[in-house]
């Protein structure tokens, strides 16, 4: 797939999450060629200050062309709003912190912005400062959406020069079920293979996906999970185990929408 993320955005709210993010983002803006969006939001409750000079001194370390945006109202539809504005096609969010929009930022607004959004939305907790994007965590489930998220991890591996570590997952135990995410495990290997990106490959049966997800990143050392909402394992991404995952996983969620227009008809390639 021939794709690079054009205009990437991050909202932004200077607490040591977002700071986290921030890095990430322009990290993904150096790999990718992209310019970056920083939107500050704000809210009613808001005593935050002005953190242009803090952007822009970051950026130019990274030497990325940056653009600070301040937005007023609710956290979670500005930067909906910024996205649809800006054409972005790709998030940031800091998915916690100990101030800034707290307890307005973290949580409900990471996963309102998710929901929300058209792009991918990169979820980044405040102690994935040291995870690398070399690794980048695939969990392949029974659902016939779960494989459009495969050209989105091809976009990922080739920009970072990564390694991508396939997860056949599932909490089924059955024969049934082990035949059909084997399946889609082989469709994906050949995809790979056809297009020379570096991976392995893990089966696992019978377990909690969401967690078996976090400990197969952690034991990889990798720094990047990528996932469908609201299509894999029966809307199992959605509701608890989204929060979840956004609130609590150390490792940056990366969340792609089935409605994504990069990925239309993307599901069996």
């Amino acid at each position: 797939m021939d794709y690079k993320f054009k205009k990437i955005l991050i909202g932004y709210d200077d607490s040591r999450a977002s700071q986290v993010a921030l890095d990430k983002a322009l990290q993904t803006c150096k790999a990718f060629g992209s310019d970056l969006y920083v939107v500050n939001v704000k809210t009613a409750k808001s005593t935050q200050g002005e953190f242009s000079a803090i952007v822009n001194e970051k950026a130019l370390q990274y030497r990325v062309k940056a653009h600070y945006i301040e937005r007023r109202g609710t956290v979670s539809k500005e930067i909906a709003g910024a996205e649809r504005d800006l054409g972005a096609d790709l998030i940031f969010m800091g998915a916690h912190g100990k101030k800034g929009f707290q307890p307005y930022w973290i949580g409900s607004n990471a996963g309102r912005v998710v929901s929300a959004s058209s792009c991918p939305v990169i979820t980044v907790h405040e102690d994935a400062a040291s995870m690398s994007f070399l690794n980048l965590i695939l969990p392949l489930d029974d659902s016939i959406e779960t494989r459009q998220k495969v050209p989105y991890a091809v976009v990922m591996a080739k920009g970072f020069n990564a390694t991508i570590h396939i997860l056949a997952v599932s909490k089924d135990k059955s024969e049934e079920t082990k035949r059909l995410i084997t399946a889609y495990l082989r469709q994906t290997e050949i995809y790979f293979d056809e297009r020379n990106v570096r991976y392995t490959v893990e089966l696992r049966q019978g377990n909690n996906v969401p967690q078996a997800c976090i400990d197969y990143a952690l034991e990889k050392k990798a720094g990047m999970i990528m996932m469908m909402t609201g299509t894999e394992s029966s809307n199992w991404f959605m509701g608890t185990y989204a929060q979840q995952l956004i609130n609590h996983s150390p490792i940056p969620i990366c969340s792609i929408h089935s409605r994504d227009m990069l990925l239309a008809g993307a599901a069996g390639y």
